[in-house]
């Protein structure tokens, strides 16, 4: 009997990994991707017509975009009409923009910069009170009000069914034991904060696990770690930043998961897969890897 229900408990942790790599779209279900584009493709028409390649493949119904830099509106609206999305919004249109595409109408309830390092939009689609963000790059302490800022938000507004997501810049401590043993990130860490004393990506010595866990606090669940290894999770950066090819082993020792799609406690159950996409796939377009998720079709 013991020996069944261990068989049982492996098949079904098996179905869950394989439903997070891959993320077929089952029926009933709403697909959700966040990308940060590296300043806005860089103007790369090459890189951005793989995008929308691989948007139309994975034919997502509501997409995050972080670093939409020297888009507006109306190139957005572009952007988003290449991959079957007549609906968009954006926090502002300079700096480094966030933005949100939907295949149905987005009704904008709040834009932020002030407070924000790149500013927090608030939107409704498909049932969903959807905030879209990007922490600071710089400095622990700041992203740390800015997610404060933002679950107080939530609670005030009381936002049940909701989700925050996009580029945080920041470490969940369900990462640690993985995180940890990243050396060469640390090196790097430690001397990018002694060549710029005014900011500090560290606290100290140590990675900073304190903005994921403002969120998990209010009861947020993190789906990627409910579906994908740890050792697998990372999302930045790509070989492209440094001009290696895909897979290059340096890369395991730099490995950081900075990209989220956090849900609130109602959400969590609708939850049936989610991703990382890492793979030599996307090698290229950006120095993030997309993070999508496949929740459960509001009722």
């Amino acid at each position: 009997m013991k020996t069944l229900k261990t068989l049982g408990l492996l098949l079904l942790f098996s179905l869950f990994a394989l439903k997070g790599i891959s993320q077929e779209k089952a029926p009933n279900s709403i697909k959700v991707i966040s990308y940060n584009i590296w300043n806005g493709f860089e103007k790369d028409a090459a890189r951005q017509t793989r995008f929308t390649e691989w948007m139309n493949r994975q034919k997502p119904d509501i997409v995050a975009l972080e670093e939409l830099v020297g888009i507006n509106e109306k190139d957005l609206s572009a952007l988003a009409a290449s991959y079957g999305h007549p609906y968009v919004a954006i926090v502002k249109e300079e700096g480094y923009p966030v933005g949100l595409t939907s295949r149905k109408p987005i009704d904008v309830v709040k834009k932020q910069v002030e407070g924000f390092w790149h500013g927090m939009l608030h939107a409704q689609t498909y049932g969903l009170d959807i905030i879209v963000t990007h922490l600071s790059p710089f400095e622990w302490k700041y992203r740390l009000k800015e997610a404060e800022a933002i679950t107080q938000y939530i609670r005030e507004n009381k936002l049940e069914s909701c989700m925050v997501m996009g580029d945080f810049n920041a470490y969940s401590p369900f990462d640690a034991d993985e995180v940890e043993t990243h050396t060469q990130l640390r090196q790097n860490m430690q001397g990018w904060d002694k060549s710029h004393p005014e900011y500090g990506n560290m606290r100290g010595e140590q990675f900073d696990y304190s903005v994921l866990s403002q969120f998990l606090s209010i009861g947020f669940a993190d789906p990627v770690k409910m579906f994908v290894p740890a050792e697998k999770r990372m999302s930045y950066p790509a070989a492209t930043l440094y001009e290696w090819q895909w897979g290059d082993p340096r890369l395991k020792m730099l490995g950081e998961r900075l990209d989220y799609i956090l849900v609130s406690p109602a959400l969590a159950p609708k939850c049936i897969g989610a991703a990382v996409h890492n793979g030599e796939e996307l090698e290229g377009i950006s120095d993030h890897y997309p993070v999508s998720l496949l929740l459960e079709q509001q009722r």
